[in-house]
């Protein structure tokens, strides 16, 4: 292992099994972290994250649950506190309403112009929200009597400057801004630290298609670090935030994005 900045920590990262959620496990599990794979549906994915982190030698385990259903949420948290014990660190990455979002783009794109559009948006919110609340509300009974813990919200840097990203996903991302605000206050006394991670235009499998290599450019262009933002730059954000690097740090919001929400 690189270092062990998490050493003796228990993660568990949701919608793990790709993207952004699988690179923040393998950094966690390469920091020393045990970590609980989430997955929905792509059971051989979360495996070969399992694998990934086992081979550096941690320890990990592959998790299924729908985490926007409380009822599934807490048969994780249980299934995942059985194999390594209860959680010290949540990282909620979950992005949910995608498939409405998808098929009101592929229908005709505008919010406006759609008729299923504002629909589509109360879904999305909706649905991130019971994401984030249904697990916050499993793991932190037990944050409490453990002494505290850390948990790192999946944010999205549009929140701040909406460039070219769907009214849904700026939305559902804002509330749930706004509940970590509240969170990190309420559960300050228990310490346990919340803050949220928002990344720009993070090129991954999930939006791959004909026209990343154009959204990257164009994103790019109006960035002042012009590198694009990758996977890996968040997972070594949230390593941070629920390290004791951050022992003091609850309540923030760090965009991720070369500082484009500076412009």
């Amino acid at each position: 292992m690189s270092s062990a900045l998490l050493d003796g920590r228990v993660a568990l990262v949701t919608g793990a099994s790709r993207g952004i959620g699988a690179a923040v496990a393998r950094a966690l599990g390469a920091h020393g972290a045990a970590v609980a794979v989430n997955y929905l549906r792509s059971a051989e994915a979360a495996a070969s994250v399992v694998a990934d982190i086992e081979k550096s030698g941690g320890r990990a385990v592959a998790v299924a649950g729908d985490m926007s259903d409380l009822e599934q949420v807490r048969a994780v948290v249980a299934a995942s506190t059985a194999a390594l014990g209860a959680p010290d660190v949540l990282v909620c990455n979950v992005m949910v309403g995608t498939e409405a979002v998808a098929a009101r783009a592929g229908a005709a794109g505008s919010f406006v112009a759609t008729p299923q559009g504002i629909a589509s948006v109360r879904d999305a919110v909706a649905s991130q929200l019971d994401a984030t609340l249904a697990c916050c509300h499993a793991v932190v009974p037990a944050m409490r009597r453990n002494g505290g813990g850390s948990i790192v919200l999946i944010g999205a840097s549009a929140t701040h400057n909406p460039y070219p990203v769907p009214v849904e996903i700026t939305a559902a991302k804002s509330a749930q801004d706004a509940i970590g605000r509240a969170l990190a206050r309420e559960l300050a006394p228990d310490n346990i630290r919340v803050n949220t991670v928002a990344p720009g235009f993070v090129p991954t499998d999930a939006n791959a298609g004909p026209h990343q290599a154009a959204l990257i450019a164009h994103v790019a262009a109006g960035t002042p670090l012009p590198e694009a933002i990758e996977a890996a730059d968040v997972a070594d954000a949230v390593v941070v935030l629920a390290s004791d690097l951050s022992r003091k740090v609850t309540g923030t919001f760090l965009p991720l994005d070369g500082g484009r929400t500076t412009i």
